[in-house]
């Protein structure tokens, strides 16, 4: 039986580790992106509604429909 280099395994798990966490941080940073543009898709939605309700009601003129 060869003999166990522990200091190795050692490395080697932590290198391993090392690598996992850059992954899982990759994976978050790509969906708060996703998540971000959705977001703002929303959102921007949201304001081309309220614009379009401000609009309609600025845009009123009693005086437009006066009877003389």
């Amino acid at each position: 039986m060869s003999p166990i280099d522990i200091t190795k395994i050692e490395r080697e798990a932590r290198q391993m580790r090392a690598e996992e966490m850059q992954r899982i941080e990759g994976v978050i940073a790509a969906r708060l992106q996703v998540y971000g543009q959705l977001l703002g898709a929303t959102a921007l939605s949201g304001l081309a509604a309220i614009g379009k309700s401000l609009r309609a009601l600025f845009s009123w003129n009693p005086q437009a429909h006066r009877a003389h």
